[in-house]
C-alpha cells in the first residue's frame, strides 16, 4: 500500500512539473511573439487613428444620386489620403508582419487571424480609394458632357446666324452645298447614335463608338475639308461646323468614359466595401481580447 501511495505521489509531482514546463514554454513563446509584434501593433494603432480622422461614415449619403451638391474637393482629399498615406501605412504593416515567425500552434492560429484582418484592411483601403476615384471621374465626365453639349449649341446658334446673313448668290450656292453635306452627315450620325439608346451591353456600345461612330465623324470632317469654298461666310459656316464635329468626337469619347466609370462603380458597390471595415474591426477586437486573456492567464 505504501508503494502505491508513493507511485501516485510521483505521478502527481511529475504532472506538476510537466504542466509547469508547458506553461513556461508557452510563456516564452508568447513573450517573444508580443515583442516581435510590438512595432506592428503600434502601426495598427496609428492606422486606426488615421482612419478615424477620415470620417467616411457619411459617404453613402454624400455620394447618393439624390445629392446634387457633391463636395468634389473632399473626394480629392479623401483619395489622396487613402493613396498617399493610408495605403503605404498598410503596406508597411504587411512588410513588418512578414518578419514575425510563429511556431506555437495556438499563437499560429491567433496570428493567422491577425494577418487575415490585415488583408481585409488592405482590400478595404484599395477598394474604397478605387470607388472614390471612379466616382469623382464619373462626375467630372458628366460635367464635361454637359459643357460639350452647351458648346455645340453655341456653335450651332452662331452658324445659323451666319447662314441667315447670306446675301450674295455665291454665298447661297456654297451654303446650300454645305447644308446638303451637313444634313447627309447628320442623318448618318443619328442612325448610328441610336445604337447607344438600345439594350446592347456597355462593352458593345463602347466598341460601337470606337469602331463606327468616331471613324464616321472623321469621314464627315474630311468631307467638309474637301469642299472648295471661296466666300467668307461659306468658310465660316464650315469652320463652325468642324468645331461642332470635333466636339462630337470629344462628346462620344466622353460618353465612352462615362460608360466605363459607371460599369466600374457597379462592380465596386460602396455598400459592399464599407462593411469590410466592420469585419476587420471585429476581428481585431477578438484578436486583442485573446492577447489580453493570455496575459491574464500567465500573470
Amino acid at each position: 500500500m505504501q508503494n502505491k501511495k508513493k507511485s501516485i505521489s510521483t505521478f502527481v509531482l511529475l504532472s506538476v512539473f510537466l504542466l509547469a514546463g508547458c506553461t513556461s514554454g508557452f510563456r516564452a513563446d508568447f513573450e517573444s511573439y508580443m515583442t516581435d509584434m510590438e512595432d506592428v501593433h503600434a502601426l495598427d494603432s496609428e492606422y486606426d487613428e488615421k482612419m478615424s480622422q477620415l470620417e467616411i461614415g457619411d459617404l453613402p449619403e454624400e455620394l447618393s444620386p439624390r445629392n446634387q451638391d457633391i463636395d468634389m474637393e473632399r473626394l480629392v482629399s479623401l483619395s489622396e489620403t487613402l493613396d498617399q498615406e493610408i495605403m503605404p501605412h498598410v503596406t508597411q504593416m504587411k512588410d513588418a508582419v512578414e518578419t514575425v515567425e510563429v511556431s506555437n500552434e495556438e499563437l499560429v492560429e491567433l496570428h493567422d487571424s491577425y494577418i487575415e484582418s490585415l488583408d481585409l484592411k488592405q482590400s478595404f483601403v484599395q477598394q474604397l480609394n478605387d470607388y472614390i476615384e471612379t466616382y469623382y471621374m464619373s462626375v467630372r465626365s458628366n460635367e464635361a458632357l454637359i459643357q460639350l453639349s452647351q458648346t455645340f449649341m453655341e456653335n450651332q446658334e452662331e452658324r445659323d446666324a451666319v447662314i441667315d446673313s447670306i446675301s450674295s448668290e455665291d454665298e447661297t450656292e456654297e451654303i446650300d452645298a454645305l447644308i446638303a453635306q451637313i444634313n447627309e452627315n447628320s442623318t448618318e450620325l443619328e442612325e448610328e447614335s441610336e445604337v447607344l439608346q438600345q439594350d446592347e451591353s456597355r462593352v458593345e456600345k463602347m466598341a460601337h463608338i470606337d469602331e463606327v461612330m468616331l471613324p464616321l465623324i472623321n469621314d464627315h470632317i474630311e468631307s467638309l475639308n474637301q469642299m472648295n469654298l471661296e466666300t467668307d461666310r461659306g468658310v465660316r459656316v464650315r469652320s463652325l461646323t468642324l468645331e461642332m464635329y470635333y466636339g462630337f468626337e470629344k462628346y462620344y469619347q466622353e460618353r465612352k468614359n462615362t460608360m466605363q466609370y459607371n460599369e466600374q462603380l457597379q462592380e465596386l458597390q460602396l455598400q459592399n466595401i464599407l462593411p469590410l471595415r466592420e469585419t476587420y474591426q471585429q476581428m481585431d477586437e477578438e484578436y486583442y481580447e485573446r492577447l489580453n486573456e493570455i496575459e491574464s492567464e500567465l500573470s
